[in-house]
């Protein structure tokens, strides 16, 4: 008796069942993505279920992730929330909420911080509160909520504004560490480190955790064999083969979310075309921008 694992050895059981979708439905579903456990995925959410459990101290330990645009930082965070979501206790109808995550300004205005945090845990504030009673409000909830990590994603913004709005700004992430007793996670491109270091404070507390790069070699090989089985196409691809994992290496630039993005937009057009496979040829043809060329804007003649 033929089965589906038999026809379809190159995918994993949820992939082999996507393949009696529609066309449309296996694009749709392939363009929604995949979560991968990849070692430094591990790594990072270890770390950071080490901050939610650490104690309150005088000086709580920090964490700066950082790595390139479209690297998956924010993507790792975001899975690490969705892991502890606000808990309601029935018998006297209070909410604990572990974890916080926001957006940080566009530039360092403290008052803009404090109101995004109120925004996202929906307490209400005066339109024309101070950045001072915003924050007091922020201490007082935070207390209330038992919140132990606030994470403060695209924190390179803190880089928009002058020497003295970046210092100010820092000092406020230290005192509402040290003053409300929780874990800071700041998250940004690698430029947020520079002005991290600025302050020997703010280096010694937020401890950087580097996202890799992925190059040539047994790691992107296997990365690409995972991708494979979860990629439901209908013939086997080989991703991991050294003519594709070159192709695909030079076209993504060794940059996790563009091979990623690659890698979606290929299988569509495998599906599209009825091919059914991604080969080198179409990764090369492919109408797809690379990362260092998105910048430069060229008008078609």
């Amino acid at each position: 008796m033929t089965t589906t694992e038999n026809l379809y050895p190159h995918l994993d059981e949820k992939a082999q069942k996507k393949l009696e979708l529609t066309d449309d439905a296996r694009i749709r579903a392939i363009r929604e993505g995949t979560w991968l456990a990849l070692p430094h995925v591990k790594e990072a959410l270890t770390k950071l279920e080490d901050l939610r459990e650490y104690p309150k101290v005088t000086r709580m330990p920090c964490m700066l992730i950082i790595g390139p645009s479209f690297s998956g930082k924010t993507s790792i965070v975001e899975h690490f929330v969705s892991l502890h979501p606000p808990d309601l206790t029935p018998e006297n109808e209070t909410t604990t909420t572990e974890l916080v995550m926001i957006d940080a300004p566009p530039k360092p205005d403290l008052s803009d911080f404090y109101g995004r945090i109120l925004d996202k845990l929906m307490a209400a504030y005066k339109p024309r509160a101070t950045a001072a009673e915003k924050y007091s409000q922020v201490k007082r909830l935070f207390r209330e909520l038992g919140v132990r990590v606030l994470i403060v994603d695209e924190i390179h913004h803190l880089i928009a504004g002058s020497l003295n709005k970046q210092r100010e700004f820092r000092n406020a992430l230290k005192s509402l560490s040290n003053e409300a007793k929780v874990c800071i996670v700041a998250v940004g491109i690698e430029e947020a480190q520079t002005a991290f270091n600025a302050d020997p404070q703010m280096a010694s507390r937020f401890v950087p955790f580097e996202l890799p790069m992925w190059h040539l070699g047994k790691d992107l090989g296997i990365l690409l064999k995972t991708l494979e089985k979860r990629t439901p196409l209908k013939k086997p691809s080989n991703l991991h083969s050294t003519e594709l994992m070159n192709a695909i290496h030079a076209r993504s630039e060794s940059n996790l979310g563009d091979i990623f993005d690659l890698m979606k937009t290929a299988a569509v057009a495998a599906i599209r075309s009825g091919q059914e496979c991604i080969t080198e040829k179409l990764i090369k043809e492919l109408d797809w921008v690379p990362p260092s060329k998105r910048k430069i804007f060229h008008r078609k003649r």
